[in-house]
Parts: structure tokens; sequence; C-alpha cells
């Protein structure tokens, strides 16, 4: 009974502790966001909006980097998709030597810091430039190697662990049955990798949005 009785105030204190940490960590930089827009909107919309002398050249400004920002990550995720998917169904039905080095590739850039991330891609670009005249090397084309590099994971990973989830017999009859491996893919796995799509589609597009660090490295050089 006493140990019993430990366990559940272990347990209320980790739920306590959890709670805690999202209330200081989380809600209350989100109140103190909310209110100081809220007790500063009047200068807020004089400086943004109705600024005397410039206008509401800052707020197009803002609008014009929002809508650089989502399509810049439309097309990584696009690209992300074009390439992630098959290289996930390979990796879900194939086994061959080096395969877990190729998966921690893959990842490795979840855990490598966005800014040095950023850096080499910068200084490896521009040491490609330097002997070889490249005329497609310019800011926006690193940017969009650097967001799809950042997200290429989400798509992939996440993919890769629904496709091992699947019953290969559902495969197999397809393919007894006269299929080929495209129309099995198109007509069975796709259906049933929807969900696993959609939920890597939403995070690397979450994390090519917001996206910071290595995107000002790249664009600092412009």
């Amino acid at each position: 009974m006493r140990r019993l009785n430990n366990r559940k105030l272990i347990a209320q204190v980790g739920i306590f502790v959890t709670l805690a940490s999202l209330g200081v960590f989380v809600l209350l930089p989100t109140f103190y966001l909310i209110s100081f827009t809220l007790t500063k909107w009047p200068e807020i919309y004089t400086d943004v909006f109705a600024n005397p002398l410039i206008g509401n050249t800052n707020w197009q400004q803002i609008l014009r980097y929002l809508a650089l920002s989502f399509r810049l990550s439309f097309v990584a995720v696009a690209l992300d998709f074009l390439f992630g998917v098959p290289l996930a169904y390979f990796l879900a039905r194939k086994r061959f030597f080096g395969k877990a080095f190729l998966e921690d590739i893959i990842t490795l850039s979840l855990v490598i810091p966005t800014s040095g991330f950023g850096v080499a891609t910068l200084l490896t670009w521009q040491m490609i430039e330097s002997d070889y005249v490249i005329p497609f090397i310019n800011v926006p084309f690193l940017m969009l190697i650097v967001h799809v590099a950042l997200t290429f994971p989400y798509i992939v990973r996440t993919l890769q662990a629904k496709l091992e989830d699947l019953e290969p017999a559902f495969e197999q009859a397809s393919r007894t049955l006269g299929a080929s491996t495209f129309t099995t893919f198109r007509k069975i796995i796709f259906p049933l990798s929807l969900p696993a799509l959609f939920s890597g589609g939403v995070l690397a597009f979450a994390r090519s949005l917001g996206e910071t660090g290595a995107t000002m490295v790249v664009a600092s050089v412009d």
C-alpha cells in the first residue's frame, strides 16, 4: 500500500511539473505577446499601417516576406514528396548493406544546428561556384536547398514507418493478380499511406515555414 501511494505521489508530481513547465515556457510567452500587442496596438498600427512618412510600406514588406516564406515552403515540401516517397518505399521494402547508415544520413539534418548547417551549405556551394560557373547558384537556390534538406527527414521517416507496418500480403496479392509495381503502389499502398503522407507533409511544411537560422545565414550574402 505504501509503495502504491509513493507511485501515485510521483505521478502527481510529474503531472504538476509538466503542467507548470507548459505554463511557464509556452502559455506565459504567448499570453505576454498577445497582451503586448493589445496594449501597444495604437503604436503598432501607426508604425505598420499608417506611418506618417512611409505610409503602409512596412505592411507591404511583411506581406512580401510572408508570401516568399509560403512559396518557399510549398516548393520545398513538393520536392520532399517527389524524392522522399520513392526513397521511403525503397528503404521500407529493401534490405541492403549500409541501410542503417543511409537512414542516419537522412535523419542527420534533424540534429545539426540550423545556423551551422546554413554556414556549411553556403561555404560548400561558394567553393563549387569558385571552380565552376553555374548560373543557377544564387540565394533563392541555396535557401531552397537548405529547406529541402531540413524537411526531407519528416517525409521519408514518417512514410517509411507506415510502409513497414503495412502487411506485405496486400502487395503480393496485387502482383499475383498481374498488377505492376506502380499500379500496386497507386491503388493499394498510396491510399493506405495517406495519413502518414499528410502528417509528414504538415510537419515538413511547418518546419520549413518556421526555419530562421539557416535561412538568415544563407540570405545574408544577398
